[in-house]
């Protein structure tokens, strides 16, 4: 409608999954290494989950999130957990999980839900009413939640570009009771994504 209109382009991943040029003239990068010396982007750890012999790899990662939530919570620190999965079948499979094996308050949110039932898991988030969310994918993208600290990855991304997409919403330090963000998965499944 507006061929003329003169435009600009803000990304946190100024490249194409697909490989092909981003139109337009770089004007301003503000690169990770900066972010990380002025504060904007904290520090990250991960957690490798090694299960027990014939422990199911889930029911490990849960457990791990539910102790490091705990842990966290006792020292003061105002965390909330992402629980990562790739499909909804899955992620409703962790609900049951998490329900049985662990006393976190979490909530599901995929792709078939509403704004209004997004909104509400956030409002729910904030208020303290939840530790966390199941999510497929959807939630790490356009949020600006600041404690979420803890991620339980139960399925990683197949690519770096996302991966590290997803690594930099937990890295945020822009509150004043959050700690160093957490990242828990199985070691053998974050190589085989490499």
């Amino acid at each position: 409608a507006f061929p003329g209109a003169r435009k600009a382009f803000f990304t946190a991943t100024p490249f194409r999954r697909d490989n092909k040029i981003v139109p337009g003239k770089l004007i301003y990068n503000y690169p990770l290494r900066s972010a990380i010396e002025d504060g904007t982007y904290g520090k990250i750890e991960y957690l490798p989950c090694e299960p027990n012999d014939g422990e199911d790899h889930d029911c490990a990662i849960a457990k791990m999130a539910e102790a490091n939530f705990r842990a966290d919570s006792q020292a003061g620190l105002d965390h909330r957990l992402m629980v990562r999965t790739d499909s909804v079948t899955r992620a409703k499979q962790l609900e049951k999980i998490y329900e049985q094996e662990t006393d976190l308050r979490l909530r599901l949110i995929h792709g078939g839900h509403t704004m209004n039932h997004v909104r509400s898991v956030v409002k729910q988030l904030n208020a303290g009413d939840l530790d966390g969310v199941i999510c497929v994918d959807m939630f790490g993208e356009g949020v600006d939640f600041p404690r979420l600290k803890l991620a339980a990855l139960h399925a990683p991304h197949k690519s770096l570009a996302v991966t590290l997409q997803f690594i930099g919403r937990f890295a945020r330090t822009n509150a004043s009771d959050i700690g160093v963000a957490k990242f828990m998965a199985i070691p053998k499944e974050i190589d085989e994504e490499e």
